[in-house]
């Protein structure tokens, strides 16, 4: 069978097992791009294609009146290992084996009390699922090329940068564990109610 061939068929097989889906429900995702290197190999010129895909969907009209205000649409890439190993060796710490997990936070940008509670939730979840906390990073921002809608509410954005629990340094059990440790957060953030 042709991929074509092989694709119809797959497609009318979930149809089916669907409960009869009606393709023509489908609606365009305006705004939803994909950029990737098949041959998997991160480069510099995969983030240039993706902003530029991501500048070429403003019609969508999730821009402010200001001109600079937006919804936070970006580009997610995955975790640059050296950029995040000289982040980790200026913080004093010796790298552990496995890749290095970052977890970005979003913290009160005012209230230094809530940004502490904040923080000591996050680490205690990630300690509580056996990760190795090698510290904190505060990430730059231009406050000069953002509108002023978003700077009145822009929370304090700061990065943590874990090691994996010892034993787990597969990536295919890596990344469900920073998922529960996210869940686990949101929980606790929930319970303690001190975020807002």
């Amino acid at each position: 069978m042709s991929y074509v061939a092989d694709y119809e068929a797959e497609r009318e097989r979930l149809i089916a097992a669907n409960d009869g889906y009606d393709i023509t429900a489908q609606h365009d995702a305006c705004g939803v791009g994909l950029v990737c290197a098949i041959d998997g190999k991160p480069r510099r010129e995969g983030v240039e294609l993706a902003i530029r895909a991501l500048k070429a969907v403003w019609h969508r009209g999730a821009v402010d009146a200001d001109g600079k205000t937006g919804d936070g649409a970006g580009v997610l890439v995955s975790v640059p290992q050296d950029f995040f190993v000289d982040q980790v060796r200026r913080t004093g710490h010796a790298l552990r084996q496995g890749p290095i997990a970052v977890g970005q936070v979003f913290l009160p940008r005012t209230d230094l009390g809530a940004q502490e509670a904040c923080r000591t939730i996050v680490e205690a979840e990630a300690l509580r699922f056996g990760f190795y906390i090698y510290g904190w990073r505060q990430v730059p921002v231009d406050t000069r090329v953002i509108g002023e809608k978003a700077n009145a509410t822009r929370p304090e954005i700061e990065q943590i940068m874990l090691a994996p629990p010892v034993g787990m340094d597969r990536r295919m059990k890596f990344c469900p564990s920073e998922e529960l440790v996210r869940r686990s957060v949101g929980r606790s953030n929930d319970d303690q109610r001190s975020f807002r």
